[in-house]
């Protein structure tokens, strides 16, 4: 015998639902302490390098060698972090900072 199970919903969680399903982020995001806010879509490794300089860290896709992630290290004066940047063919596809940890794509 099936049950009926009876859920409410209070309106504010719908709006909540809502709301927070637009919450991803766009391709380049900064808080600001970095330089990556200045990064474009499409640009290659050395355009980037000119802006936030050379990577800390380089990692290779093992099952898609054309995608690479480069961590770029900033405020390592108060707190290191780093600039994610993840290429595609060598074009600039994503860029995110506030990271404690160089990426592993």
């Amino acid at each position: 015998m099936l049950r009926q199970l009876n859920i409410r919903f209070a309106p504010w969680s719908v709006v909540m639902l809502v709301a927070l399903s637009g919450c991803e982020r766009p391709p380049i995001w900064s808080s600001g302490d970095s330089l990556a806010n200045r990064l474009e879509l499409g640009m290659s490794p050395s355009d980037v390098s000119a802006i936030i300089g050379n990577p800390e860290f380089l990692d290779i896709s093992e099952t898609d060698p054309s995608l690479i992630c480069r961590s770029y290290i900033y405020d390592e004066a108060i707190d290191a972090k780093f600039v994610h940047v993840v290429f595609d063919n060598n074009k600039l596809v994503s860029a995110r900072d506030g990271f404690r940890a160089a990426c592993v794509i």
